[in-house]
């Protein structure tokens, strides 16, 4: 693998990484956020019990009014 490393603008670094987010598929951008996830999980909460959140996403649903 060839790493490159840049000096960007900070408008144009968050423009690449909107771009290679939006290159990803849905399933290639889970499976990075549940590895986060898990890196956390184990750097973080082991001391305080944390593996019980490694079952998965928690769904949660939210009704907003519409005005």
């Amino acid at each position: 693998m060839i790493k490159e490393a840049r000096f960007l603008s900070r408008d144009k670094a968050e423009q690449e990484d909107i771009t290679y987010w939006k290159s990803k598929s849905p399933e290639e951008r889970l499976s990075i956020l549940q590895d986060l996830r898990e890196q956390y999980i184990r750097l973080f909460l082991k001391e305080k019990g944390g593996y019980e959140a490694r079952e998965g996403l928690q769904r949660v649903y939210r009704i907003v009014e519409r005005a």
